[in-house]
């Protein structure tokens, strides 16, 4: 297996536990004697094995679980942080905390799989029961997307969620450690030398799953129109009359992006079924587990050191736990706790890597994904970019990389290559800091105590001076013109009056600005020729994101109007915007628009004729803007305004920040984990395995802390944080191999170690006869 280890994480998350748990099991046969197992039965016989080209019929079924499992979790995940974010009204901040907190429970509950299927129910149970809870997580999260159908409050929908979220991280967890280890029980002792083959197909279905529906998921969520503009949960404060598309992203379907991931777990569990009859089903060895053994055997150390039983000089702390637990077995723990200590520093890696399905995701809902006619690339499609890397780095590491520095004479031990990929991920969190400085410059937005207010003239053929009363300042804003005054935040009495036509005269007014305030005043004239100044605050909420455009309607129209924006290539009963009974100075609130060419209706709000239907234009994502509607010379005429420019960057920016840190992956992680599982006595193997996933629990930890500290304000000065961190772990760790001896070196100094120990312990060959050795337990 060791040999086989080659395609990253999602290999990692799979046989960590579980590969290993079969030589634990090993072990524990020849302590407790050999597990009865059931063999696969036809019906009417029971045959030593059916196979197809050698291999077991039953890993077929395994195989296709994994991948329909796998298509489940990592379709979820893809979509979570945006759903968290724009669908149930979370700020980025506790998005994020939420996010992790899950990947967090999903490290956590391997353990408890483990446990349960070595010393309960066994590996065929554990994989079923859990599999069920999985699909009633993954079915409580779909139906907390589908309001139409519950018509809940906003706070129902989060219980939902949240429920949802916990049994998905019990099942996935749960499973995680168990289905690798089921299908290496699946071959005969005459099969082993397929089993390479079977573990590279294994992981294959892993990362299929995951590129695929990394790619499928954000597709369904964004191109998808399940239930219209209204599909959101309604808040205490939600009273608005106009169908718009809500700001909690009504044409998303999450419903459809989390239907799709629970319709494959539904089928992963149908095929794992399928295969029953054919499986070879290992019972429980019972006895003492061996977690409970280790965990065990440090306790007692622990007790007998602190009240001086038995504390003697010379002798290492773990020995105290003697003659309780055999010497040969204290050495082993103390081998993982050596193996444990090494691991300290490694947690802040997986804090960094498991952001971009949360920090990086977020920083890409602010990029440019325009790529022409091939269409947009979705915010969290960009993840799908670690997996698809992984499967092209590891063969360019292993045949190119490895043997050039190998030649070189460098990063030849496996500890500086994981320093080498911690140092990776920090290179790529410093592009992400300075990506994201870029993206925040793009904003444009007034600085603390500032305001912006942008003068539109809907008057043809006029030209206005508008000025401060009593000031020195003012500027022209000729017809259609868009003129931007940046000023304190303040009450301000402003005067209008034209410039180039006499029968209007000068009017003023009062224009209240907050701070940070982007507003928009329209100059306009009412139906008896008067100037007349009306400001309309800016208050559309968050940046949009680059998927979508925010844009509101303002009248300057002497009649009520009813108004709707439609994307002319749609069809059926789609609409995207809709305001009814608008009248002169009326706007409505800013909604969310999907990114594409938009044309405009405007009818009359009393008999609902159509007055003008034309062409309005592109709505770019990340921009703002003001549709104004006016009627010069009792013709309509509408005017698209831009409040904010749409996003400039472009989201390829990430690519060198993807590439750099699944170079690091693949130092840090499969090296990390070959490491973990080289360094483990025998029995001690699933335990190391534990250590290792708990890295990656503790490293989503760091997030959570992080984010829901609020300590750094700025996003960028973030990325920097968790850069410097990582180097200085880097540092630690590079000094902690310096020192740290592989076991090959210790084994003599183990073996020494216990002949001195017995020696001084036993006084007599029936002392000696009283100590418990390994069948004992």
């Amino acid at each position: 297996i060791t040999s086989e280890i080659t395609t990253g994480r999602r290999k990692q998350e799979e046989t960590m536990l579980g590969a290993d748990q079969a030589q634990n099991g090993e072990t524990i046969q020849e302590v407790e004697g050999e597990p009865e197992s059931e063999q696969p039965k036809t019906g009417k016989k029971v045959v030593d094995f059916l196979t197809c080209r050698g291999f077991p019929l039953s890993i077929f079924f395994i195989v296709g679980n994994e991948f329909c499992e796998r298509f489940s979790y990592y379709g979820m995940r893809a979509v979570l942080v945006l759903y968290l974010t724009f669908y149930l009204h979370f700020d980025e901040d506790t998005s994020t905390s939420l996010y992790h907190t899950f990947i967090v429970f999903c490290y956590a509950t391997p353990l408890l799989g483990a446990i349960i299927a070595d010393s309960l129910l066994g590996k065929f149970k554990t994989i079923f029961i859990l599999s069920i809870v999985y699909v009633v997580g993954n079915v409580t999260l779909m139906l907390s997307a589908i309001p139409p159908a519950l018509n809940c409050s906003e706070t129902a929908y989060r219980v939902m969620t949240f429920g949802g979220l916990a049994l998905i991280a019990l099942g996935t967890g749960g499973i995680k450690p168990c289905v690798s280890a089921f299908g290496g029980d699946q071959f005969q002792d005459h099969q082993k030398h397929l089993l390479s083959k079977f573990f590279s197909v294994f992981y294959f279905s892993i990362n299929a799953g995951s590129v695929i529906s990394t790619l499928l998921t954000p597709v369904l969520r964004g191109d998808i129109n399940c239930f219209g503009p209204e599909s959101c949960p309604a808040t205490a404060n939600d009273n608005s009359t106009n169908r718009t598309a809500s700001k909690c992203g009504g044409e998303d379907c999450y419903a459809l992006s989390f239907g799709v991931p629970a319709a494959l777990m539904i089928i992963s569990l149908f095929v794992f079924l399928g295969g029953s009859r054919l499986y070879t089903k290992h019972k429980p060895p019972g006895g003492k587990n061996i977690f409970f053994m280790f965990v065990g055997c440090i306790a007692t150390a622990t007790k007998n050191w602190l009240l001086k039983k038995g504390r003697r000089k010379g002798v290492k702390f773990i020995h105290h736990a003697c003659p309780t637990y055999p010497v040969e077995f204290a050495n082993d723990v103390w081998a993982v706790l050596r193996v444990l200590v090494i691991f300290l520093p490694l947690p802040v890696f997986w804090s960094l890597f498991d952001q971009q399905g949360s920090r990086w995701t977020l920083q890409a809902t602010r990029m440019n994904g325009d790529i022409g006619a091939l269409g947009h690339i979705k915010p969290d499609q960009v993840q799908a970019l670690n997996p698809i890397l992984i499967l092209v780095f590891i063969p360019i590491f292993e045949f190119g990389i490895y043997p050039l520095l190998s030649k070189l004479r460098l990063l030849r031990k496996p500890l500086q290559r994981m320093v080498c990929g911690m140092l990776l991920a920090g290179i790529a969190f410093l592009l992400a800091g300075f990506i994201q400085l870029r993206v925040e410059a793009s904003f444009d937005f007034p600085e603390s105590g500032e305001a912006r207010a942008t003068f539109t003239n809907v008057i043809p053929n006029s030209t206005l001076t508008v000025g401060v009363v009593n000031g020195s300042h003012n500027f022209t804003v000729a017809y259609e013109q868009n003129v931007v005054w940046v000023t304190s935040a303040a009450n301000h009495t402003l005067f209008v009056r034209p410039t180039n036509n006499s029968r209007f005269t000068m009017t003023t007014g009062f224009v209240h600005l907050d701070s940070k305030e982007m507003a928009r005043v329209i100059l306009a004239s009412d139906d008896s020729n008067n100037l007349v100044m009306f400001a309309v605050p800016g208050d559309f909420g968050s940046v949009p994101t680059s998927e979508n455009a925010t844009v509101r309607s303002i009248s300057v129209v002497g009649e009520m109007i009813d108004v709707e924006l439609f994307k002319p290539e749609s069809c059926g009963e789609e609409f995207h915007y809709y305001a009814s009974d608008q009248e002169f100075g009326n706007h409505t609130p800013f909604a969310n628009l999907s990114v594409a060419k938009y044309s405009y209706t405007v009818q009359s709000s009393i008999n609902h004729k159509d007055y003008k239907t034309n062409s309005l234009g592109t709505l770019r994502g990340g921009g703002v803007y003001s549709v104004i509607f006016s009627k010069p010379n009792k013709t309509f005429h509408v005017t698209l305004a831009e409040d904010a420019p749409p996003d400039s960057v472009s989201i390829f920016m990430q690519a060198p920040m993807y590439i750099l840190i699944t170079a690091g992956e693949v130092m840090f992680s499969i090296t990390g984990l070959e490491f973990a599982y080289s360094q483990a006595p025998a029995s001690m193997k699933s335990i190391c395995q534990a250590g290792w996933l708990l890295t990656v629990c503790f490293g989503n930890i760091i997030d959570v802390t992080v984010a829901q500290s609020q300590i750094i304000k700025n996003q960028a000065i973030e990325f920097f944080f968790f850069a410097a961190l990582i180097g200085l772990m880097a540092v630690i760790f590079a000094i902690m191999a310096v020192f740290y001896k592989p076991v090959e070196k210790q084994k003599d100094l183990y073996e020494e170690e216990t002949v001195a120990l017995v020696s001084k312990e036993t006084d007599s060959e029936e002392e000696l006869a009283t100590y418990p050795d390994s069948s004992d337990l």
